[in-house]
């Protein structure tokens, strides 16, 4: 098959690495595959190290785009491809406009965010990272998949970026005890809120152990989050908060944790590496991975809405501070349960059935393409044009 990739920015993210790997993955099932991507960000020299055949778009985070419309119906020509899959719902709007309507060209769309937007039309098939997230869209949207986000065992294994002993890259001593946060520093989903309460608890101190931060990551809150862990480690006269910035491989960070903080792809990433995980969400949510707590991530995704921030923190931090045989029980369960859930492999067959079938189902709906473009438009003259909940 012959499949062309629309990826919504190439910052540091989930759902961004998750559409570069399975393009890999596609790729290597002997399809022809050209990844559209806009300009910038950590995660172009990861599509380099893949190897994928790259287009640069024009336009960066604006959407409706007719400069980006015009490159997705040019590769889509040139390549004459069978199927073009959208990632998030800027790309999807473009996608959707562009050569899915003005060349019939089959479409899918994938979202990894926590509901669905509303400019996703609602006639193309649609993946989702959750189960929770698959029933409430099937109530308005036609073909639903569930995919949950893939790990690529192959490369995100214990001691697979040089072991404890890269932890000396970033000054950690032996015996401390590593927390580390990958991840996207922006308000988007309260990340930045989450990075900002892991360094309050590392800077109240009182732990049996010495506790230190490590933050990966750039964003619009890179400058706050700096200046922060900066003050902290004045405050406490260590160097307790480590902002790395962006790694265009992150595997190094997980290596270095004794504890891994995150939410999607990033507390998978974790629990590949053989890391306990604590999961963190909005609005002060964090809970640690446990069996008991499995079911619950495994209905809603690895994220949560509503906690008590710092203090729910700490007590789901206190037991596997303390306990180096508890880090180490829920590390191999957090493993165990990726290599037999959560494999790259497994979702590169299961996306290769969705682009088959797209193919020969994927037929333009009038309808749902002018509930699209109407509403797109209306947003935009009005300056409204954001991610929006769908409406029955």
């Amino acid at each position: 098959m012959k499949v062309v990739v629309y990826v919504h920015h190439m910052e540091i993210g989930g759902s961004q690495l998750n559409a570069l790997e399975l393009a890999r993955e596609t790729a290597a099932r002997g399809h022809d595959v050209v990844v559209l991507a806009p300009p910038g960000g950590a995660m172009w020299d990861v599509a380099r190290r893949f190897g994928l055949d790259m287009v640069t778009l024009p336009t960066h985070l604006v959407w409706p785009s007719p400069k980006n419309m015009a490159h997705a119906v040019s590769a889509v020509r040139r390549l004459r491809a069978d199927v073009v899959h959208a990632y998030e719902w800027g790309p999807a709007i473009d996608v959707a406009l562009g050569p899915h309507m003005l060349l019939g060209t089959p479409a899918v769309v994938t979202t990894l965010s926590m509901y669905v937007s509303g400019y996703i039309p609602r006639h193309l098939p649609l993946i989702v990272g959750t189960r929770r997230l698959e029933q409430e869209a099937a109530t308005i949207y036609r073909n639903v998949r569930l995919m949950e986000p893939p790990v690529d065992t192959t490369t995100n294994f214990p001691r697979s970026a040089g072991g404890t002993a890269v932890r000396a890259r970033w000054g950690f001593r032996p015996d401390d005890v590593v927390l580390a946060v990958v991840c996207r520093l922006t308000d988007d989903l309260d990340k930045t809120a989450g990075v900002l309460e892991a360094m309050a608890l590392v800077e109240r101190g009182g732990w049996s152990s010495a506790l230190c931060l490590l933050v990966v990551g750039d964003g619009p809150r890179s400058d706050d989050v700096a200046a922060r862990a900066e003050a902290i480690n004045a405050a406490v006269g260590r160097r307790a908060v480590v902002v790395a910035g962006a790694l265009d491989d992150p595997r190094p960070a997980y290596d270095a944790a004794d504890v891994v903080l995150g939410m999607g792809s990033s507390a998978l990433k974790g629990m590949a590496f053989g890391k306990p995980v604590v999961v963190q969400g909005e609005r002060g949510f964090w809970r640690r991975l446990d069996e008991e707590s499995l079911p619950r991530f495994l209905e809603q995704g690895w994220y949560g809405s509503d906690g008590r921030g710092v203090a729910a923190l700490a007590d789901a931090l206190e037991p596997l501070v303390r306990r180096p045989g508890l880090r180490a029980t829920l590390g191999t369960f957090g493993q165990r349960l990726v290599a037999d859930r959560f494999s790259l492999a497994a979702s590169a067959g299961q996306l290769e059935q969705i682009y088959r079938d797209a193919a020969v189902d994927g037929r333009r709906s009038a309808l749902s393409l002018g509930r699209t473009a109407a509403v797109v438009v209306r947003d935009t003259v009005r300056g409204r044009l954001r991610e929006r909940r769908p409406r029955g």
